[in-house]
């Protein structure tokens, strides 16, 4: 007798190499054990899937659950379920969780809300990955290991670049974290964390995934004006090394810099033409959620927190980098203010409406902000081009990711934050927008590929993201005519349409609307 069998639904089987075919899927033991018309067998738990898809559950690899700590506060991870994701990466962009060379570095990370909030009783990937097994989360977690924070614990809090002995040091701390469990090593290109010698240091990070087999996933900097040097330090660095190279979030921000993304996808071509393992993922809004402080002049920046604080309290470095901001021609109208500003009045406000409010200029708005909040703050940015997004999307290249945390719908009223709709609505906005209303240009059959079996293959999560006998029982099933998102910029907690039920590891997570 099957535990689970789901009958008559249209198979989308992952690999984006087979259209879509009628047939029944068992499950026994959290394993797909037979795919075919199966007619007459027992079963302990029967879902009809008549006139609905059934799919592997989605891979989000660009997940910030473990950044913003809502595995531990929201642990329902609602929000992602309800879109028919089943697998979360995080660590990403040179920031985890482990390993850690204290617990207060926790408190240190910018983009980490509230630490007191948890209990940081682990130091090593293995103990981390212990306390999440103990929390029989609702869907499967994997981390990089990010060598920004093993940096920083290294460093102790010091403004100072890390000299090459605690490079070593570092290194050896994700290279022991590989050996625990992470999936490969993320690496951030910020000003807060530049290196005397940054492409030797990232070399020699590559060098260390190389040796585990593991992928090296990286966030590249200066994503306006100075975006394709960035790209390609990296890919220089890559190829040298031999390491499996994954692009955070490709994107490239401001109107007169849109025309660098296609450039960064023909360098992109070139490299894995000359034999370089190389992928990126992209999210599917022309809007990102970004640390306010990243609009900042990168001098500015340099030396860490503190030493940007100092910077702000300073009267002619604060009017000098208002001066370089004012000549950047941002456009205010675009950047919304959406999580922990210092007052709850200020969200939702676009800074252009802040800068009207209080009679100044845009750019001070934004200096008064971080220095009132403690650099914390986070704002929408709807500064990316959607030609790009669509061209991202559709490159044979990309792996769509959400890029957003799980959420339970009841936290709404414990907070006036905004999380971007992406916590709630990617990847059924993904399949609605590009595979659904334009067909010609996003069969099904390939929108479900890059979002399962090609982060699974990059990311070397096994037995996962494709449905055929033998993987884990990772399923979902929806409707492809009704999936669409439903959460916006002003109301992000509203789950999204279409998904009729959730499976993981074969146990039902979400059915009818119902966790």
């Amino acid at each position: 007798m099957y535990d689970l069998l789901i009958k008559g639904g249209q198979v989308v089987d992952g690999t984006g190499a087979r259209e879509r075919f009628r047939a029944d899927v068992a499950v026994t033991n959290g394993i797909i054990e037979k795919i075919g018309i199966l007619e007459g067998v027992p079963a302990r738990e029967t879902t009809d899937a008549k006139g609905l898809v059934v799919a592997p559950g989605f891979i989000d690899v660009l997940n910030r659950s473990d950044a913003y700590l809502t595995l531990f506060t929201q642990p329902g991870q609602e929000s992602l379920l309800s879109q028919g994701i089943t697998t979360i990466i995080g660590g990403n962009c040179g920031h985890s969780l482990a390993p850690l060379v204290s617990g207060d570095v926790v408190a240190a990370e910018q983009q980490w809300t509230d630490p007191q909030q948890i209990n940081v009783d682990w130091l090593r990937m293995g103990e981390y990955l212990d306390r999440l097994s103990a929390k029989k989360l609702p869907l499967n977690f994997g981390t990089l290991a990010g060598y920004q924070t093993v940096v920083r614990g290294v460093l102790r809090e010091s403004d100072r670049a890390a000299n090459e002995q605690e490079h070593e040091i570092a290194r050896f701390l994700c290279s022991q974290a590989l050996t625990d469990g992470a999936l490969g090593i993320s690496y951030g290109l910020f000003p807060f964390h530049e290196a005397h010698d940054e492409s030797k240091v990232m070399r020699d990070v590559f060098k260390c995934a190389a040796l585990h087999g593991t992928v090296a996933s990286i966030h590249l900097r200066d994503e306006p004006d100075r975006f394709l040097d960035s790209l390609g330090m990296v890919m220089r660095a890559a190829e040298e090394e031999r390491v499996r190279l994954h692009i955070s979030h490709l994107k490239v921000i401001d109107r007169k810099f849109w025309s660098n993304f296609s450039r960064a996808l023909a360098v992109i071509e070139q490299a894995k033409r000359r034999g370089l393992s190389v992928t990126f993922d992209v999210f599917p809004y022309a809007s990102s959620s970004i640390a306010l402080h990243l609009l900042l002049p990168a001098w500015a920046q340099k030396g860490g927190p503190e030493a940007l604080l100092r910077r702000l309290s300073h009267a002619h470095e604060r009017k000098q980098i208002v001066k370089d901001m004012q000549a950047y021609a941002i456009d205010y109208a675009k950047i919304t203010v959406a999580a922990r500003a210092p007052d709850a009045v200020y969200i939702g406000k676009t800074v252009a409406e802040l800068a009207k409010d209080l009679g100044i200029d845009g750019a001070e708005v934004i200096v008064e902000l971080l220095a009132a909040s403690r650099l914390r703050i986070v704002v929408f940015a709807h500064t990316l081009d959607e030609a790009n997004v669509r061209a991202g999307i559709a490159h044979p290249l990309s792996i769509v990711a959400g890029g957003g945390a799980g959420y339970d719908r009841g936290a709404r009223t414990a907070q006036t934050d905004l999380p971007h709709p992406r916590s709630f609505g990617a990847f059924p906005r993904f399949l609605h927008k590009y595979a659904h209303d334009d067909s010609q240009f996003l069969s099904l059959e390939r929108a479900v590929a890059k979002a399962t079996s090609s982060p699974a293959h990059v990311f070397g999560v096994s037995r996962r993201g494709v449905c055929a006998q033998g993987y884990a029982a990772d399923l979902i099933v929806f409707d492809p005519r009704t999936m669409a998102d439903a959460a916006t910029f002003h109301d992000p907690y509203r789950y999204s349409r279409g998904v009729a039920h959730v499976f993981v590891n074969g146990a039902r997570v979400f059915s009818g609307g119902e966790f």
